[in-house]
């Protein structure tokens, strides 16, 4: 391989994930509380420390939490057991989903710190969103 294109500079913490999310841009995820958008079309600069965009609202300190883009769409898990879900364009979650194991919810498991998302998958350019636990359940979500 030769020289990297470009450098992106911007997490404080472990990169757990990066996709792209289109043509010209990538998201990357990190256990440094955010996600972040970048442009590759500045990579003639070679180092790129700005991101276009940071996401927060979802908790991601210890765990990989999974990463998936589909459609402008970026969807990740959160270490308080919920998906949170971004439009590239907004730095706050569009939507949420908290998985529960039960109704009615038992008070110490909404707060249970062993309990968080590891994996998530859109199903291709849908709206349909796969999601899965630390406690092995899988969940087959629907963007409304």
């Amino acid at each position: 391989m030769k020289e990297p294109l470009c450098t992106l500079v911007g997490h404080n913490r472990t990169v757990s994930y990066i996709k792209f999310v289109d043509s010209v841009s990538l998201a990357s995820a990190s256990t440094d509380n955010t996600l972040k958008l970048w442009d590759l079309s500045n990579c003639a600069s070679r180092v790129i420390d700005s991101p276009v965009q940071s996401f927060t609202g979802h908790k991601n300190i210890k765990n990989f939490v999974g990463l998936s883009v589909s459609d402008g769409y970026i969807a990740t898990g959160s270490e308080t057991n919920e998906v949170f879900i971004y439009h590239k364009a907004f730095p706050m979650p569009a939507l949420s989903f908290k998985f529960y194991s039960s109704d009615p919810l038992p008070l110490d498991e909404a707060n249970d710190p062993s309990k968080f998302i590891t994996s998530v998958c859109w199903r291709g350019q849908s709206t349909t969103l796969i999601a899965a636990n630390s406690t092995g359940n899988v969940k087959i979500l629907q963007m409304v």
